[in-house]
């Protein structure tokens, strides 16, 4: 079987012409994604792999996710370090006042790549042995609250509370798309399903480069009241855009 011309006809024949009808479904975060699965033969599972003969499905939106792929470890998963998970979002997080002022790690507070520390004393860089690491600075953390932190924390060298081992991440990206590529499901402006792209394949060098240039991000949707960690690596469409080679 031609796999690539498998995937055209599943397209062809399934989503091609079709609109994803939301009323259908209740609401929940992905459906669309789920619903174009479905149509495109893909059964639904957890293992870090390619969705369809070694090509990842992605649908066009202005922000593309690569996965969500939590940290090989986290300061509260040390217990030496005597912090629970709900202390380290509200030592490291903030309080959102639209929602009940529920602590998480994400938005402002959470850092960006690069050497320079945000205004909660935080950054992401890589190390030389090409771990990522999101590193604490008790001396470059300007919030007023910090003087109640744990004397731990008060130290004047930056402490390490989140580390994705190279070997982690170069796997998650290696399995995902480093196979055949990927594919792009396209709509036009009726959000009408039109067209399917065929992309390179992506390697660790690509993704680290893409971070190191912030064209990859890394998100963090970590909040008190949720176990999952929602750390998402994404990139604008136009990232994924260049990495065209075809097109039906």
């Amino acid at each position: 079987m031609d796999h690539k011309q498998e995937i055209i006809r599943r397209f062809e024949e399934n989503v091609k012409g079709h609109k994803f009808d939301k009323q259908n479904y209740n609401g929940a975060c992905g459906v669309e994604g789920h619903w174009l699965e479905e149509q495109m033969g893909i059964i639904k599972n957890s293992y870090n792999k390619p969705d369809l003969f070694d090509y990842e499905q992605k649908k066009e939106s202005d922000k593309i996710s690569f996965g969500d792929w939590s940290a090989s470890s986290y300061y509260f998963k040390n217990k030496n370090n005597k912090m629970s998970r709900t202390e380290f979002i509200k030592t490291f997080g903030s309080p959102n006042p639209k929602k009940n002022k529920r602590y998480s790690w994400s938005g402002s507070v959470f850092p960006k790549f690069g050497i320079n520390y945000n205004y909660a004393g935080q950054r992401i860089i890589f190390k030389d042995d090409c771990d990522l690491v999101i590193q604490y600075s008790y001396i470059n953390d300007t919030r007023e609250d910090k003087i109640n932190f744990d004397a731990k924390l008060k130290i004047s060298e930056p402490i390490e509370i989140a580390i994705w081992k190279k070997s982690k991440l170069e796997k998650h990206v290696s399995d995902k798309f480093n196979k055949n590529g990927f594919y792009l499901l396209r709509k036009n402006n009726n959000n009408i399903y039109t067209k399917i792209c065929f992309g390179k394949t992506i390697n660790f060098e690509f993704f680290k480069h893409g971070l190191e240039n912030r064209k990859i991000i890394l998100d963090s949707g970590m909040y008190v009241g949720n176990n999952r960690n929602y750390p998402t690596f994404r990139a604008q469409k136009n990232i994924w855009n260049s990495l065209i080679t075809e097109e039906y």
